[in-house]
Order: C-alpha cells, then sequence, then structure tokens
C-alpha cells in the first residue's frame, strides 16, 4: 500500500485546488492520497511522508508568517555575523552601467527606473518578504498606501559625485534596494543572499529594464501566497522525515564537504585577529572578445570547461603564493581547497525553475579540491569531471533536510575542529583566521540578462554597457567571480578594504591571468573601457568575425549555460560553473 504525500499549497503538484484560497489563519496543507486524492488539512497529516512545508501563518490582516527554510537559514545566519558594526557580510550587489537612446529625451530615466521598480514588486512578490528574527520571514499583502511606502524605503537616487562603490558600502536595509545614480547613468541592486542568488539577480534585472522600456500598469497584490517563491527544499519537494540511508548519507557529505572546502593555504592581510572590517571592495579585470574566444577554443581542445580552467588558474596561482609567503613552515604545502555552488534551478519542479520565482537562492554547495601536485591541465580536467559528477548526484537533494539540519548550527570553528568540538574539555588551539581565496561562476551572463531593450531601427532604447556581479566582503576571505558578458571574459574579486589594499587582489588577478596564458596557450589581451560602438569600430574584420563565432558557439555549442554552478548539465558544456552566489 503507497503511503500518502502532503504537499504545502504551494507545491505545484497541489496548484489549481488552493489557489483560489484566501489564506487562513492557521497554516493550511494539501496532501495527496495514495489513490492520487487531493484532500485539505489544518495541520500537519500524521503518520504521512511529508514533502517540504512553507506553511504560512496569517498574523494579522495581510500578514504572513512562515519559518525560514534550511538553506534560509544558514544563509541569513550569514547575513548577520557582522550586524552588530551594522554590515552585511554575502550582501549580494550587482551594478550595469547604461547607456539610453534619444527616447529618453522625452522621459526622465529616473522616474522610468522607479515605476518599473514598483511594477517589479507586484511581479515578484517575495521582494517584499522580511526576515523576522533568525528563524522566521514575514510576507505581507500592500495596498495601494504599502506599496508608496516599500517604494520610498527601497528607491534610491542617488546624488552627483556619489560613486556606486559608495553605494555598495551603505549600512543594510531590510527591503531589496535599487539605487540609480543620473550622473554616471548606473544602476545598483542591492539585496541579500538569502533571498536571491546570481541567476536571480540577473533575472530581476533583465525584466527591470524591459519594464523601463516598456512599462505597463502596477497591479495592486493579489492575496495569494502561491507567488511567493518557496526556500530550496519546498521548491525541490524536499521531505519533512528522512530514512536512516539518507541521514547517514548526510553526515558523510558534511564531514566529506569540510574536509575538502575549509581553506587550507592563507593569505597574509591588514591587521590580525582583533582588526574590525572595513568597506566591502571588487577589482575586475576584462578581456577583449578575441582573447575570450581563444580561451574557449583552447578549452574545447582539452575538453574542460573555461570555469575549469579558470578554478584551476587560480589553484597555481595560490600555490605560487603560499611557497612565496615566509611564514609557510618549510615542507609545509597544502592541496587548495575551497567551497563553490551549483546552480539548482535546473532540477526545480515547473514553476520554481522560472523567472517567476527569480528571487530566491537555489544553489547548494560544491566542495573542490586541487592536489598539489597536479598540473594546469590534469587540474581542469579533474575539476570538469568533478562538477558533473558532484551535480548528478541526486543523493544530495534526497538529503537536504537532514544537511542543513546537521549543518546548521555549526560554526566554522566547529566545523574545523571536527570531533575536537564534541569533546568540550579536548584543549584544542583555535585554527587561523581563514584568509584564502574561492572560486564563483556567473557563466555566460547574456543568457539570463540580455542587454538590450527595446527601440526600433537597430538601435536599442536601453543598453547595459558594463555589468559588474559581487557580494559585500566581511571577512579575510575573498571571492573570485568569472563569467562572460557581450563576449568577453571578465575576473572580479570582492573583497574587503580592511584586510587588503587593492594590490593584493590585482595581483592574484594578474597571476590567474598569466596561469591561464601558459595553461592553455593562449595570449590575453586586457579589454579597454570603451563603449560597444567604440569597440566595434577599433576591430578588424577578423576580429569582429571571432566576436561572431564566439556568439555562434554560445547559441550552437553551449546552449545550456546555466551560472552560478550549472557544473553538472548532463550536455557538454565548454562555460559551466560553480557558485552564489
Amino acid at each position: 500500500m503507497s503511503t500518502p504525500v502532503s504537499v504545502p499549497a504551494h507545491h505545484p503538484r497541489a496548484h489549481g485546488y488552493a489557489a483560489h484560497l484566501r489564506p487562513p489563519r492557521r497554516p493550511i496543507w494539501i496532501y495527496i492520497t495514495a489513490n492520487g486524492e487531493r484532500k485539505l488539512s489544518h495541520s500537519s497529516p500524521q503518520n504521512y511522508h511529508t514533502f517540504s512545508v512553507m506553511a504560512w501563518e496569517e498574523t494579522d490582516l495581510g500578514v504572513y508568517r512562515a519559518v525560514f527554510g534550511g538553506s534560509e537559514k544558514i544563509y541569513h545566519k550569514v547575513a548577520t555575523l557582522f550586524a552588530h558594526l551594522k554590515r552585511e557580510h554575502y550582501r549580494v550587489h550587482c551594478v550595469c552601467s547604461l547607456e539610453f537612446s534619444s527616447e529618453f529625451e522625452e522621459r526622465d530615466p529616473a522616474t522610468a527606473l522607479k515605476e518599473a521598480w514598483k511594477t517589479l514588486r507586484t511581479e515578484l512578490p517575495t521582494l517584499g518578504v522580511l526576515a523576522d528574527g533568525p528563524g522566521h520571514k514575514v510576507y505581507k499583502i500592500l495596498d495601494v498606501q504599502g506599496e508608496r511606502d516599500w517604494l520610498d524605503r527601497s528607491f534610491f537616487l542617488e546624488p552627483h559625485g556619489k560613486s556606486s562603490d559608495e553605494v555598495i558600502a551603505r549600512e543594510p536595509l531590510d527591503f531589496p534596494s535599487l539605487h540609480f545614480m543620473p550622473s554616471s547613468s548606473e544602476v545598483i541592486f542591492l539585496c541579500s543572499h538569502w533571498r536571491i542568488d546570481a541567476i536571480g539577480t540577473n533575472w530581476v534585472l533583465d525584466r527591470l529594464f524591459s519594464l523601463l522600456v516598456a512599462p505597463r500598469a502596477t497591479l495592486h497584490s493579489v492575496p495569494s501566497l502561491d507567488v511567493v517563491s518557496p526556500g530550496l527544499e519546498g521548491a525541490i519537494g524536499s521531505l519533512e522525515t528522512w530514512t536512516e540511508e539518507q541521514e547517514t548519507y548526510a553526515r558523510s557529505y558534511i564531514q566529506s564537504f569540510r574536509a575538502d572546502s575549509f581553506p587550507n593555504d592563507r593569505m597574509p592581510y591588514k591587521g590580525d585577529a582583533a582588526t574590525l572590517p572595513g568597506n566591502p571592495a571588487r577589482q575586475t579585470v576584462v578581456f577583449d572578445p578575441t582573447s575570450t574566444a581563444h580561451v574557449i577554443a583552447a578549452c574545447k581542445v582539452l575538453e574542460i570547461s573555461v570555469t575549469a580552467a579558470v578554478h584551476s588558474a587560480l589553484a597555481q596561482t595560490v600555490f605560487a603564493l603560499a611557497d612565496g609567503d615566509d611564514g609557510d613552515q618549510p615542507g609545509e604545502k597544502h592541496d587548495y581547497t575551497c567551497a563553490t555552488s551549483m546552480n539548482l534551478r535546473p532540477k526545480l519542479p515547473a514553476p520554481y525553475n522560472t523567472r517567476a520565482h527569480a528571487v530566491q537562492t537555489y544553489v547548494i554547495g560544491c566542495a573542490c579540491r586541487v592536489r598539489r601536485d597536479s598540473s594546469f591541465a590534469d587540474a581542469a580536467r579533474a575539476l570538469t569531471k568533478h562538477y558533473k559528477v558532484a551535480y548528478g548526484d541526486e543523493r544530495v537533494l534526497q538529503s537536504l533536510r537532514p544537511i542543513y539540519k546537521f549543518n546548521s548550527d555549526a560554526t566554522p570553528v566547529q566545523q574545523k575542529k571536527g570531533s575536537a568540538a564534541a569533546t568540550p574539555s579536548a584543549v584544542v588551539s583555535p585554527p587561523p583566521l581563514p584568509s584564502g581565496i574561492t572560486i564563483s561562476s556567473i557563466g555566460i551572463v547574456d543568457n539570463y540578462l540580455t542587454g538590450v531593450y527595446g527601440g526600433g531601427d537597430g538601435m536599442p532604447a536601453v543598453r547595459v554597457r558594463e555589468y559588474h556581479f559581487g557580494i559585500d566582503m566581511m571577512t579575510r576571505q575573498m571571492i573570485m567571480y568569472v563569467g562572460t558578458f557581450r563576449g568577453k571574459l571578465q575576473l572580479s574579486i570582492s573583497y574587503n578594504a580592511g584586510y587588503y589594499d587593492p594590490d593584493v587582489p590585482r595581483d592574484v588577478l594578474k597571476r590567474v591571468g598569466n596561469e591561464l596564458e601558459k595553461g592553455l596557450g593562449v595570449e590575453l589581451a586586457i579589454w579597454e573601457n570603451l563603449s560597444l560602438d567604440a569597440g566595434l569600430d577599433s576591430m578588424d574584420y577578423s576580429e569582429l568575425r571571432i566576436l561572431l563565432l564566439y556568439v555562434l558557439k554560445a547559441q550552437v555549442l553551449i546552449p545550456e549555460i546555466l551560472p552560478e554552478g550549472s557544473v553538472g548539465t548532463t550536455k557538454h558544456a565548454l562555460f559551466e560553473s560553480a557558485d552564489v552566489s
């Protein structure tokens, strides 16, 4: 006899049954019996294997409260580590420099952006979800005045002379926020990482710019919770209960993840253990289209992904820096270990794998180890294989609940101590503060943020000239993002200015570029910071041909380029990725 399965009202298997219901003051469950019959319950059906539940409780008229999912809880906990300093760790930021056509001579870009942002809140209501303490979230159905209040609290017209770096460094807010700088035509999006990942960020901005050139009437929020994006476990349909086998796997997974993700080699930083963080900072290098095409072609020959190539180059850089560190003990050599992430959106059931649920964090960690004695090519091949194997391991998804449960209360120190942490009487020296560098891929950004919007006669009304994605780092660790936009490979390092001067990440970027040149047998040229028109005018025919070939490769050879960890797509991909972001 089959066991009945309970499904929350928001899950795809329950759609069509509860969409018309106004959420009650008590949690509402929908469950499916063995014969497929849908039934309604105001409490969790007993003795059933149940799917993930995001049971919303109405605490006031139009105000609903739910428990954080496991992934949301962990990301939120990380975000608040520096709340006492009015800082947010791992906050996502994305900067887009825009070009406006003559169409906007009669329209004020700032006003148009504000209206587009207001409309976006009705299309993606999860933008309005708030954290309520360390373990809960709140969603409020807004009336007209509520929408105005939200807009005033989340949209900012920045004064002349203010830089995007100053905007990124501002104190955290309760809501995601959008900032426009008329002097530079830059749009800056800030959002907590527990709310969103890199793909979601690109989808949000892509829709924003579409609404910017083609505004539509703003509709008031519909009193339904089906459109509020659930946490990862809810979206994937993870079981509330788990088997002994799944629990055993979860504990083994966590142990292996910690062993292969905690950074071994450390980079020298400013200050000591008592030094407080400064402002989040970034350094970026962008390679021209010709260089980018050469990198992709070389990776194809070696049967490796671009992400794996950059990952391997970063490992070789870390090894060289560690060898040159006077603080390294003679003979003490480490593998390069780090944690990255894998994008799970392609594995989610509809509608959670679509743009309608852009505002959520649908990634999972992936621990990576590069052997100290491995060559560039060997490491890149091993990483390419590792990405695919890790992505294809369905046991991780089946064990999400116990993995998050066993890991959510662990601190980095406890993770490093391992079994010693379970013995309070044991005398264990605190481990050195982590100060390594990890890597994350945002893939081909154009697949999610098209970059050109509206207009006629071949001239877009709005064009994204420059793009940057990163996160606010408050620790001594750095993270390198790798991706392409408009046919150009870009590497960007997010770090904290309180621990590193700009020359440190610049040196890392230079070394990684050198390792790519040696390992792939290519020459890399830095892209001059020019507009697209100037860039195309300066290219000769052969360069333009290479750029067009690159675009064709992106569309034909690799149709499923998935940022933030699409490392395990079953199709061969030249640009697989591995975060969240």
